[in-house]
């Protein structure tokens, strides 16, 4: 006994020390720019928490304020921290803002006293990994070529091209933890949609499984399915997981499937100490396995916990949200959410007479932003890629740049993260771990050259900066800024200024795949999502035939609210005439630097959750523009010494990229 109390006073005064030593924690920081819903959320007591977080209302920021405050507040050691998200990209933002916060020290967990931010896979395989180790066992080996593998196990009988949707089925049923002998009824139970006749799927995951088994390989899933396992049938495997991860955060849990939410559950055991962040508004998965329904069970699971919210939404104007709210109502639910910004530009519903006029519309709604610079804050978003194909070939046709940022954007982060490994080995790891759990090509084409370098580079002392030197020498490939072209689901966790979705239209909105009353439900919060993605400016098309074929209005758009200005099929033209009507060239350079000034300030209102005002008044945008400061010792005259040397450099940029009139 003695002992034990020993060893727990040890514990907890190595807790205090970690916790007073960490680099530059400023609890006032902590909480500054943050408002009153934001800072009851970041610093509520270190009991089981769940934030309901809107769109737009600063969830990440209130994420990883939390954990900061908890462990500058000493009620968390930063090495028993483990934060789960849902895709790569999130999980490097978040370290990227605690290392800002001075929580850690590299935009990759690398050190065993920082906090672990990973995916559900990539912690999956971390126990996997270290359960292998404590007992000499061998790693699980991935699938490499699934599709291969599958024609493999069907023998004489191949899928063909219907391998990938098999492939996708097989993904869903693991997400659902229904195995190959449940999969026929448990489709027909929900009514789900799948291209082939059940029976047929349900022979091909059977036996894809033995096939895996047999040759001793896992899909990814696998490793969520076999680190739970072992969490649950090892007491001593469970105690020393749990013991590890004792501060446990997950972001967009109204994301988790049933295998996600139960490894979840076997992390936690009957702890307390989770703070879960979510919207069932944005939960838009449930073709791939989701279920928000865990999300909303959590407070039975959790026995009690804290509630909270966060309602205030400081991207979308009043005259967006209110359109995005509309949308909502057809899920059967009225978001508890309130724009924080000014009013803005009414939103527009413009119903043209086909997908030609469609496209006509849409080069004359761009080309505007296309020459005043502003395209990488444009997005059309469709339900589906194949309304996007032609109007991407239409706006290329017509000289207007089409965005192609994913695979450059993706190789760039990629790049980063090796950049920021040490040694030899980090590098051998951190490639490793992308070729195991990243089902993403681009990011996999990395990880294959870093190996390549250290093939290559059998001598002498190898660090990430230099494979990142050698892979940005070798291998640069230029970004293609334009206007984006994204699918809803594809826009998810995206922010635009302006926004033009298209496709406004019954069978596309909701799809004609969606047939159950969930699978509508996520429809309306599939187009809520998307609504929520514009800031300032909001369009929505519908085209009254497409393909030949007469459509029906999206209901979703159905008595739009007050303020919508809505326009028939003479709007090309209209637009038309709009476009070649002279200005004086004073004016339109006036309007255009205060336009320019006020997405400045909007910006930087968005990153800091603050608004607009608040950063730039109107009346002091305006003396710039009379004025046209030319230094920050002018435009402190306007704004006052602190303001200038904080916004000069944005401020000046901008006024110096607009002709004297």
């Amino acid at each position: 006994m003695l002992l034990r109390c020993a060893f727990v006073l040890l514990t907890v005064r190595r807790l205090r020390h970690r916790c007073r030593s960490l680099p530059n924690v400023n609890h006032d920081a902590l909480l500054a720019d943050l408002d009153d819903d934001q800072r009851r959320a970041v610093t509520c007591a270190p009991t089981a928490t769940i934030i309901h977080a809107g769109a737009g209302s600063g969830k990440t920021r209130v994420l990883t304020h939390r954990i900061a405050w908890r462990i500058a507040q000493g009620t968390a050691d930063p090495s028993r921290v483990l934060a789960i998200t849902f895709t790569r990209e999130a999980a490097a933002e978040m370290r990227k803002r605690l290392r800002a916060l001075g929580i850690t020290r590299h935009d990759r967990a690398g050190d065993l006293d920082q906090p672990t931010i990973g995916t559900f896979h990539s912690v999956a395989l971390a126990l996997l990994r270290r359960r292998a180790s404590d007992t000499s066992a061998q790693l699980p080996t991935v699938v490499g070529n699934r599709v291969s593998l599958l024609d493999q196990a069907l023998g004489e009988n191949p899928l063909g091209r219907q391998s990938a949707a098999v492939l996708a089925e097989i993904d869903w049923a693991h997400a659902r933890m229904v195995s190959p002998e449940r999969y026929e009824a448990e489709v027909e139970r929900i009514g789900r949609k799948v291209a082939l006749a059940p029976a047929r799927v349900a022979s091909a995951y059977r036996a894809y499984e033995q096939l895996k088994a047999k040759r001793g390989l896992v899909d990814l899933d696998d490793l969520i399915s076999h680190a739970t396992r072992a969490i649950n049938e090892r007491a001593d495997f469970a105690a020393a997981t749990r013991f590890r991860f004792r501060h446990i955060f997950v972001d967009e849990a109204q994301d988790m499937n049933p295998l996600q939410y139960g490894f979840f559950e076997a992390l936690r055991g009957d702890r307390e100490d989770v703070f879960i962040v979510g919207d069932p508004l944005q939960a838009i998965y449930g073709w791939n396995g989701a279920d928000p329904a865990l999300f909303t069970s959590l407070p039975d699971a959790l026995n009690k916990p804290t509630v909270l919210t966060l309602p205030s939404n400081y991207r979308c104007t009043p005259q967006v949200l209110a359109m995005a709210t509309h949308v909502a109502t057809n899920n059967g639910t009225i978001p508890n959410v309130h724009s924080r910004r000014s009013s803005g530009f009414p939103v527009e519903y413009l119903e043209v007479e086909d997908e030609y006029d469609e496209d006509h519309l849409l080069r004359h709604i761009v080309a505007p932003h296309v020459q005043a610079g502003i395209v990488p804050s444009f997005a059309v978003l469709a339900r589906t890629h194949a309304v996007l194909e032609p109007l991407a070939r239409a706006l290329s046709a017509a000289g207007i740049p089409v965005a192609s940022r994913r695979a450059s954007t993706v190789r760039t982060n990629a790049i980063d993260e090796v950049a920021e490994c040490r040694t030899r080995h980090d590098l051998t790891v951190w490639a490793a771990d992308i070729i195991v759990e990243s089902t993403d090509d681009d990011e996999r084409i990395v990880a294959e050259q870093v190996q390549a370098y250290l093939r290559s580079s059998v001598r002498g002392e190898v660090d990430g900066r230099s494979a990142a030197a050698y892979l940005r020498a070798s291998h640069a490939a230029p970004e293609n800024y334009g206007v984006e072209l994204l699918t809803f689901h594809a826009a998810k966790g995206r922010e635009f200024s302006r926004v033009v979705i298209v496709g406004a239209e019954r069978g596309l909105m909701p799809h004609s795949s969606a047939s159950s009353e969930e699978q509508l439900r996520e429809e309306a919060r599939l187009a809520y999502v998307a609504c929520t993605r514009a800031a300032d400016h909001l369009t929505v098309i519908r085209a009254k035939r497409r393909k030949g074929r007469v459509t029906t209005p999206s209901p979703y758009f159905a008595q739009l609210p007050d303020g919508v200005e809505q326009r028939g099929s003479h709007v090309v033209e209209a637009r038309r005439q709009r476009l070649s009507t002279p200005t004086d060239p004073g004016v339109l350079a006036e309007r255009d630097l205060k336009r320019r000034l006020r997405d400045v300030r909007d910006v930087i209102a968005r990153t800091n959750f603050t608004l607009p005002e608040a950063v730039l008044s109107d009346v002091e945008i305006a003396r710039i523009v009379a004025e046209r400061p030319c230094d920050v010792e002018h435009l402190a005259r306007i704004l006052g010494p602190l303001t200038a040397n904080r916004l000069g450099g944005a401020i000046l940029r901008e006024v110096s990229h607009t002709a004297t009139p």
